[in-house]
């Protein structure tokens, strides 16, 4: 972020409501901070992120662990609630697996920096799991590529499918998994950003009462039978 030639992403390039003009890495983490960015910027953002870190590695990958150094530490606090470790170690392999994640986080998925935490999470817990639980196995491999495909019942894959299903939006998609998978509370989930904490309260508890309903009522396991199928018959063309 110092010296003659900082490391700096193209505005004009990306768009995404940012300043049309090279933007230097410290002033696009406080963009990024501001209780006014949007989601849409956020993720168009760390996915450019995300790709010059894994095509340049060196000084952006650093600059990825530093941007997501927020993140980091909220994570870095619940770790150490959850493993029996060394603080300094368990720090180090959080780095360590955070790295790894940003190449096997897929850039087609939503909210990518709350992915590359879930990821970071679970590689630090399958390192300290003691009988290796079935939500914490190895990812699927699929169409030779390093795509991580979540188990079947995996709650983020079960909110994203019930925003392509329709059943819930993606805010509310959002607000579920930071406020009930990431040890969030909703109070700061709030504050962060600029939120009223009865309306995000009441909005929740609606979009967790149609997601009951539709597991119970067998909707959101059709939908998944259907994608699946969906996915079947396009490979299945395009090999044709």
């Amino acid at each position: 972020m110092q010296g003659p030639q900082p490391l700096a992403v193209d505005g004009a390039a990306l768009g995404l409501a940012l300043p049309a003009r090279p933007i230097p890495l410290d002033e696009l983490r406080t963009i990024l901070l501001h209780p006014s960015c949007d989601r849409t910027t956020r993720d168009g953002v760390w996915r450019h992120l995300i790709e010059q870190a894994r095509a340049h590695r060196g000084a952006w990958m650093v600059a990825a662990v530093a941007l997501a150094a927020p993140m980091l530490r909220r994570l870095l606090k619940t770790l150490n609630e959850m493993v029996n470790a060394e603080h300094e170690d368990l720090e180090a392999e959080m780095l360590a697996c955070f790295m790894e994640a940003l190449y096997r986080v897929e850039l087609s998925w939503s909210h990518p920096l709350l992915r590359l935490s879930r990821l970071t999470q679970f590689g630090v817990l399958r390192a300290h799991a003691v009988n290796q639980p079935e939500l914490l196995s190895e990812p699927e491999m699929s169409d030779d590529r390093l795509a991580l495909r979540y188990p079947s019942g995996h709650a983020d894959l079960l909110l994203a499918r019930a925003v392509e299903a329709g059943i819930i939006t993606a805010e509310a998609a959002e607000l579920i998994g930071i406020t009930r998978l990431d040890n969030t509370s909703l109070a700061d989930y709030c504050r962060a950003r600029g939120l009223l904490y009865c309306a995000e309260l009441k909005r929740r508890q609606r979009a967790e009462a149609r997601l009951r309903q539709a597991l119970v009522s067998g909707e959101l396991s059709r939908t998944a039978e259907l994608g699946g199928m969906t996915a079947s018959a396009t490979r299945h063309r395009s090999r044709s």
